[in-house]
């Protein structure tokens, strides 16, 4: 019935853009940035609960306003102008020191196709793997040649500026030419880069000589294998080959995952990081990955709460440092932190149990058997409590531990918003919804779903076809359309209240990708296009009250992350953060504010990094 209406209000537009609409087919997008409100893992405890009555569920909800829509967007906005090339910041040319004959690592590339190994498929993902032939792990990744060319031939170049350590042609005898590199950091730190399976006659370097990033080190030659290259990063055996496998854990021993060195080598580099925390890589005994880092919160002032491979780790915000957190759950699947009642809660979907923690402490107070049946997710319940929603429900569970109603949910949760006593939550698909929801009774309030903010002139819905305004002021709470848009795909945008009560809205259709600026009342005052400058999924961030604009983008083993300041009086972006990964799970990347105006900022199986964006912003 909304679309019928609004339809009926653009009869007049152009039948150009209706065709454009209709016929274009949105492309695939990836897996979402998570929202800065996204909850991570849960928690679990010790009480019984006290089970009270079902709730029935109120009103069918009210049917949608439909008052005369701003006009639709143009087909194509004016472009943004994109500023900003963080490289160029970083590179440096070697200048020998008294610790480093060959000079300084500035950042590291990728030994195949550099910088940043864009083409390469094969690559980055098959550190410490076990494999059977020689009952050991790999001890480095393989590498192949860049888009469909032959691996054999393919150039091979150093990782950064440093000093031959070995250069055989024959280093490994059938296996061939092996080259090793010791490369300097500033701080004193030093690694060796590996490659080995070079061909023969493309050894040319010799021991004692230097390199620059970068630099031819040979050609992929043929092993008894078939042809690539073994890569490695380690921090012993500058002048041996050994054997590209160990028996045991291959990082206990002085080996590190290279890729993951590269990225945070690159990433610790840019201006206004803090630190750059590789990713620990966690699977279980059949090969198979248990996820990457969740946010969850502040356990103190000093140590935040990360959500990694099923198990709770305390993150030292000083340094980047992490440790697991030991809990009597089997594991923990979803995680939340309280702000009002100071309690963690935890999840475990395995097992049904629910529990909850006292912060700082992580004192358990009680536990509790919910029926899940399936993944969770924790969202906080005005009054302190904790609300359980998994695809098909939710659970209602007081801050004492006692259930307080459930109900069925027909789509998994999209987002959601707290107010002071109220949660609102939306649901994704086609049945997507608007509920409202208090620790007495959940109802939905309009049959929307999308993303969700709120300012002084009421409660904001950005769903995929247009720019809704819910009066929270008023019993009616029929929401209103305020603005149109071509059909869209909410996932890849989102939407934000600046500090004057302005919104900030990104969306993407079939036509165009754009950014939109709305005053406090809903009225549009500029729009512009990033279609053809950004890559990816977009998430809105406000630090500090200056908005940033985050774009996600994963594919296979690739993933990359980039962050940008929004200057409004240029209509700009400049970049200022970029990271990448090489893992399965490149997909999930995340940007979560903290305190003193900063950003943690996780690429998806890639560094974990403390950015602050003023100290990055020229």
């Amino acid at each position: 019935m909304r679309q019928q209406a609004i339809k009926q209000v653009m009869v007049g537009l152009t039948t150009t853009l209706l065709l454009l609409v209709a016929c274009a087919t949105p492309a695939g997008s990836p897996t979402p940035l998570a929202a800065v409100n996204t909850p991570a893992a849960t928690l679990t405890s010790a009480a019984t609960a006290t089970h009270t009555a079902v709730p029935t569920a109120t009103n069918t909800p009210t049917p949608v306003h439909t008052p005369t829509p701003s006009p639709t967007p143009t087909a194509t906005a004016v472009p943004l102008t994109v500023l900003g090339d963080i490289r160029s910041l970083q590179l440096r040319d070697p200048v020998p020191t008294g610790s480093a004959a060959c000079g300084l690592v500035d950042l590291f590339d990728f030994p195949i196709d550099p910088p940043h190994a864009a083409s390469v498929g094969r690559g980055g993902g098959d550190f410490g793997v076990f494999r059977d032939r020689f009952d050991k792990f790999h001890a480095g990744e393989d590498w192949g040649g860049p888009g469909s060319r032959p691996n054999l031939g393919t150039p091979v170049y150093s990782i950064g500026h440093g000093l031959v350590t070995y250069a055989q042609p024959l280093g490994w005898g059938r296996d061939q030419g092996v080259v090793i590199i010791e490369h300097t950091f500033a701080n004193g730190r030093t690694l060796l880069s590996f490659y080995g399976h070079l061909d023969p006659a493309s050894v040319l370097l010799t021991p004692g000589t230097c390199v620059q990033r970068g630099q031819l080190v040979g050609q992929i030659g043929q092993p008894r294998s078939s042809p690539h290259l073994h890569f490695e990063v380690r921090t012993q055996a500058p002048y041996q080959t050994l054997t590209g496998y160990w028996p045991e854990d291959p990082t206990s021993v002085g080996w590190l995952w290279p890729s993951q060195e590269i990225w945070a080598a690159r990433v610790g580099a840019i201006p206004g990081v803090s630190w750059a925390r590789p990713f620990a890589r966690i699977i279980d005994d059949d090969e198979i990955w248990l996820g990457g880092s969740q946010p969850v919160g502040y356990a103190d002032d000093t140590s935040y709460l990360l959500l990694e491979g099923g198990q709770l780790t305390r993150l030292n915000m000083a340094d980047g440092r992490s440790n697991p957190i030991l809990f009597s759950l089997e594991t923990i699947d979803a995680a939340l932190q309280h702000e009002t009642s100071r309690l963690l809660f935890l999840a475990d979907s395995r097992t049904d149990i629910l529990a909850a923690y006292r912060l700082p402490d992580l004192i358990q107070q009680w536990q509790i058997r919910l029926t899940l049946n399936s993944a969770v997710r924790l969202l906080p319940l005005p009054d302190g409590g904790v609300l359980a929603t998994t695809r098909t429900s939710l659970t209602a569970v007081s801050a004492a531990g006692a259930e307080l109603w459930t109900l069925p949910l027909e789509s998994q949760v999209l987002d959601w918003l707290l107010a002071e006593d109220t949660l609102y939550l939306t649901t994704d698909g086609n049945d997507g919804r608007l509920w409202q929801i208090t620790a007495a009774n959940a109802r939905p309030i309009a049959d929307l779903g999308g993303k969700l903010a709120l300012n002084s002139s009421g409660l904001w819905l950005y769903h995929r076809e247009g720019l809704y305004r819910f009066d929270l002021a008023s019993d009616d709470s029929a929401p209103t359309l305020i603005y149109d848009l071509p059909p869209g795909t909410v996932s890849r945008g989102d939407l934000l209240v600046l500090p004057d009560g302005g919104l900030l809205l990104a969306h993407s259709d079939a036509a165009d990708r754009r950014l939109l600026h709305f005053g406090a009342d809903g009225r549009l005052t500029w729009e512009r296009s990033f279609n053809r400058q950004l890559q990816g999924n977009v998430t809105l961030h406000l630090v500090n009250d200056q908005p940033y604009l985050a774009t996600s983008l994963g594919s296979g083993n690739n993933g990359e992350l980039v962050l940008y300041a929004l200057n409004q009086a240029q209509n700009s972006l400049t970049r200022l953060f970029e990271g990448g990964s090489r893992t399965p799970l490149a997909n999930e990347m995340w940007v979560t504010a903290v305190a003193n105006n900063q950003l943690l900022i996780n690429v998806g199986g890639g560094p974990l990094a403390l950015f602050d964006p003023a100290s990055g912003n020229p």
